[in-house]
């Protein structure tokens, strides 16, 4: 009987060593699989991305940012290149500020740019205008305003003069117009 009991435990643990082999072979080889499932899908995304990219077009950079927040743009303003930021004059009282830096990000690059020296300081509002707490910020991304968002970004900064890349995300900002005294 004890032999019957230790053949019978011997081959049981031989059958579960089998067994435990044959299923690790067999995981490995799903995430082989899963891989190159993976690897085929994001070739096919960059694919489609790519021949969408030839395709994709921006018309008219003002209408398009106007588009992204509701606001008409009547004209570029000015160009900060350090900040990456540009200036838009729009149909109602404010003026709107387009970059690919976060709030925090741009007030730390605008600070020295902006540095009061003397009466020039007086004459041209600092960009994002002379009461910081008013303005309004709107992000957009893929998110929010469509899977061809930095493609369509990206366009418009060529198309301005502005070095974005093709941003993941643009800030966009309110600055309301300075009150004449």
């Amino acid at each position: 009987m004890d032999l019957w009991a230790i053949a019978t435990l011997a081959a049981v643990l031989m059958l579960g060593a089998i067994l435990t082999l044959y299923n690790s072979r067999q995981a490995q080889a799903l995430r082989e699989m899963e891989q190159v499932l993976s690897d085929w899908y994001l070739m096919q995304v960059a694919e489609r991305r790519e021949k969408q990219r030839q395709a994709v077009k921006v018309d008219d950079p003002l209408v398009w940012l106007g588009q992204q927040i509701d606001l008409t743009l009547t004209g570029v303003e000015r160009q900060q290149e350090a900040a990456q930021a540009v200036s838009f004059l729009t149909d109602n009282a404010t003026r709107l500020v387009v970059s690919p830096f976060s709030p925090d990000r741009l007030k730390r690059v605008l600070k020295p740019l902006e540095a009061r020296n003397g009466k020039v300081a007086n004459l041209v509002d600092p960009l994002l205008g002379r009461n910081p707490g008013k303005v309004q910020v709107e992000e957009r991304s893929i998110l929010n305003a469509g899977e061809w968002f930095d493609v369509e970004a990206g366009l418009v900064g060529q198309a301005l003069g502005i070095n974005w890349g093709e941003p993941k995300r643009l800030y966009f900002y309110r600055v309301p117009l300075a009150e004449k005294k």
